[in-house]
Formats: structure tokens, sequence, C-alpha cells
């Protein structure tokens, strides 16, 4: 009988030891935690090193233009105008210019031009395209820089004329132009308006003082304010390439003539 005991009592203090241990194991399983992520940045950089990858990106493209062209937003153009024949590329070696910030070929930007619109079915045409950025919170303080430039006009027989607006959408984050050349959607807000008066590409300009779109990558810089209660959390901003009775024939003036603007190393900087 007094080794049954003992032996009953052998096994059950084994048996605490061994609920003691699994005890400890499952405290110490159920007290570890799951370090919180870090959380994303709403800033961002574009190089624009491959055009096709930015409605991945969220970014939108809609070209307005009345005729519509062939083409809109682009990879940028830096190509032999050997075998091209419109009238605003001249006799020039290359149509457009090559990449500010270059990383695996000259094309490495985003361009619009004249072929954005088709003035030869009616004499005249009018262009309103555009570059639409994805949603990103926006807050005053807030900074959006990019350099941009159009065509050299020295290279050319005669001169050119180009505009383009950057504007915000700050009411409902969706990619809204509306669907002709004038309207513009939810993108009521004008950022800049670069050469909002048409002058020539020229360094004269058409009177001797203003230049109209710079002919030399220039840097662009938009510091946001007066946002709606200063701070929006899904806005959008967009790039829009315009003009008035303009394309590759010139228009009914046949005097009117866009050719290429580009947009590269584009910077947005969120105020966290």
């Amino acid at each position: 009988m007094r080794k049954s005991m003992q032996y009953l009592m052998a096994v059950l203090a084994f048996a605490g030891v061994s609920f003691a241990i699994t005890s400890c194991e499952k405290d110490s399983t159920t007290k570890t935690t799951t370090p919180t992520p870090t959380a994303k940045s709403a800033s961002f950089v574009e190089e624009f090193d491959n055009v096709g990858d930015l409605t991945g990106k969220g970014w939108a493209f809609v070209n307005n233009s009345n005729p519509v062209g062939q083409s809109g937003w682009r990879q940028g153009r830096y190509e032999s105008a050997a075998q091209q024949q419109y009238k605003f590329i001249a006799p020039v070696p290359y149509l457009g210019f090559p990449a500010y910030s270059a990383h695996t070929s000259p094309n490495d930007f985003v361009s619009a031009d004249a072929t954005v619109v088709n003035d030869a079915l009616t004499g005249t045409g009018d262009i309103s395209a555009w570059l639409i950025g994805p949603a990103v919170p926006i807050k005053n303080g807030d900074v959006l820089v990019f350099y941009t430039r159009a065509v050299d006009d020295a290279n050319y027989g005669w001169y050119s004329t180009d505009r383009m607006q950057v504007r915000a959408n700050y009411t409902d984050g969706s990619a809204d132009v509306g669907g002709s050349p004038t309207s513009v959607g939810s993108f009521t807000t004008v950022l800049a308006d670069i050469n909002s008066s048409y002058v020539f590409n020229d360094p004269a300009g058409n009177t001797g003082g203003e230049i109209g779109y710079p002919r030399v990558w220039t840097r662009v810089e938009i510091r946001f304010t007066n946002v709606p209660n200063g701070s929006v959390p899904n806005a959008r901003f967009a790039f829009r390439y315009l003009g008035t009775d303009a394309g590759v024939f010139g228009g009914t003036s046949a005097e009117n003539f866009p050719s290429v603007v580009g947009i590269d190393s584009l910077a947005f900087t969120h105020q966290n």
C-alpha cells in the first residue's frame, strides 16, 4: 500500500511539472505580438522611363481633342525625322528632344505633340489631351516638382506655339475631365498655366517680351495652397496639353503649329 501511494504521488508530481511547462509555453505564445507595419508615404517620384506602366500605378490618359488625332500622351518623342511628312517637323534630323533624366534611353520621359489632334479633317483642330496623376492625399504645403520643355524653334523654319496647364481635382478623386476640348470635369483648380497667351516658343516671343513655352528643360515647382479644409484625402493633379484652332497643318490659319512638350523627373512630396 505504501509503495502504491508513493507511485501515485510520483505520477501526480510528474503530471504537475508537465502542466507547468505547457502553461509556460502557452503563456509565452499568447504574449507574442506582431510589429505594427510602417505607414506607406503618399510621396512618390516618377521618371516616366516606361509610360506603358503608368496606368498600373493609377495614372490615366484622356484625349478630348477634336477631331481626335493618332496619339495622346506617349513615351518621350525623340526620333528620326527622316520619314516624317508633317510640316511642323521641318528639315531637322530628329523630331523632339532627349530626356532630361535618361536612365535607359533618350526617350525616358512623357510627351504630347501636334498629333493629338487631326486638323486635316476639317482644317481646324482643338487640342485637349490629359495626363492624370494617381489619387493621393494632398494638403497645404505639399509640393509638386517636374521638368518640362518644348522644341527649340531655332531648328525650325517657323515658330511653334505650345501651352500646358496643371490642374487639380479636390472633390471626388476621379479622373473625370468631361468629354469635350473645353471641358475640365472635376479638375476645376488651375495650379499652373504655361504659355497661356500662346506666345511663340522663341526667345523673343511675339513682342520681344514674353518668351512662350521653355525651349530647354525647365524646373517647375508648385506648392499646394488653398486646399479645401487644408487637406483632401483623395485628390488628383493632371497635366492638360491644349490649343485652339491648331494642329499638324496649322489650323485654319495654317500658322498655329503646336510642337512637342515633355515632362520628366516628377516628384510629389506629401507633408505627413
